[in-house]
């Protein structure tokens, strides 16, 4: 009983290793980390710009389809919203985004932190700087990177 159980130990180690067969690891793309972060420039400068000119309705390109965002809070942010609520998501005037650390995490997919002032016109007509920090998630579809997620906060640290 005794050689039957370690024949079968035997028998069973040699059959595993003996039918294993050489994998070709995948090796991941390469990322052009430059052209990345470009990529992600042009999303921030072109979000910027429309937001400026007043272009609301472009907004929409510069995010997902099911784009998510936690906006910062506290009275001037609240008054802001309130104000521009028919502006949908981003009811600024302008904004200054001033990225901190942005990271390609992959080729599809990145994340922005840092500051930003917010500019909105009170119901005084007069011109409003709001700070912010902020973490947004990016998402490259079609080729192009996009705003997916965005948690915003008074809070500046």
């Amino acid at each position: 009983m005794k050689n039957l159980i370690v024949s079968t130990i035997i028998i069973s180690l040699l059959s595993c290793t003996g039918n294993q067969t050489k994998s070709n690891p995948v090796s991941p793309a390469k990322i052009d980390v430059e052209k990345e972060l470009e990529g992600i420039e042009d999303l921030r400068s072109n979000f910027v710009l429309a937001l400026k000119e007043g272009r609301y309705e472009d907004i929409g390109k510069y995010v997902t389809a099911d784009a998510k965002t936690i906006r910062a809070g506290g009275p001037g942010f609240d008054e802001m919203f309130a104000l521009g609520n028919e502006r949908g998501m981003f009811p600024y005037d302008s904004i200054i985004m001033t990225p901190t650390e942005t990271q390609i995490m992959n080729d599809s997919m990145a994340y922005d932190w840092g500051s930003s002032r917010t500019y909105y016109t009170n119901k005084e007509g007069e011109n409003v700087e709001l700070r912010n920090s902020f973490l947004v998630i990016l998402k490259k579809v079609d080729g192009e990177w996009k705003l997916h997620r965005e948690v915003a906060s008074s809070v500046i640290e």
